[in-house]
């Protein structure tokens, strides 16, 4: 990794950058906080200013990949305003190939993170907004009378399970490793469709 040189002034992006770049690198385990000051350009000191520990940097990348996910989650339902279906099969591709692009982040996000019960407000507000934009498409769809099921939540649990549940086996399997970008979305479309098959309504 090549060391950055910080200028403009935007101290807690370049050190989140810094550390997304290294967590990617080595793992949550493997980053350090004078690590993360001598890939960004700044003293060791210049972290305490915003983080109190490594821990709190871990935590704004967290969030910010809650806030990621959540985002491309609501842009595949404006695509698709009048289409749950579709707006849920974006979503599903998207969830997949963000979580598969960004494998490390992905198992800080999801690795027991969010079982403690020092982590922030901010990070459980973030991770509970992206888990909303699911909601809100399968209720939707309910309503519209698109997709079945006994309740919205039991749904959503089920349909996010299936995806979370594929992206960990790409991420963590032998059996299961797409060796391209191109495989990983044929894979999850292919899941998506198979869910979505399973969610339609019946008469």
């Amino acid at each position: 990794m090549t060391r950055q040189s910080y200028h403009h002034g935007d101290l807690h992006g370049t050190l989140v950058a810094a550390a997304e770049a290294l967590l990617e690198e080595k793992g949550a385990a493997g980053i350090s906080l004078r690590e993360v000051c001598q890939c960004a350009g700044v003293s060791h000191a210049a972290p305490y200013r915003h983080f109190r520990d490594k821990a709190a940097l871990l935590e704004a990348i967290a969030r910010g990949g809650f806030e990621q996910l959540g985002a491309m989650i609501r842009e595949a339902s404006t695509r698709h305003p009048d289409d749950p279906e579709e707006q849920l099969r974006e979503a599903g591709l998207a969830y997949v190939e963000w979580a598969t692009d960004n494998p490390e982040r992905t198992r800080l996000m999801f690795g027991g993170m969010m079982k403690s019960d020092s982590v922030s407000a901010s990070l459980r507000e973030s991770a509970d907004s992206a888990y909303a934009e699911i909601h809100r498409i399968i209720d939707g769809g309910r309503s519209a009378g698109a997709f079945g099921g006994e309740d919205t939540d039991s749904v959503v649990i089920s349909a996010w399970s299936v995806v979370h549940g594929l992206t960990m086996l790409i991420l963590g399997s032998g059996k299961l490793s797409p060796t391209t970008r191109e495989q990983t979305h044929a894979l999850a479309r292919t899941v998506c469709e198979t869910i979505l098959t399973g969610l339609q309504a019946r008469d």
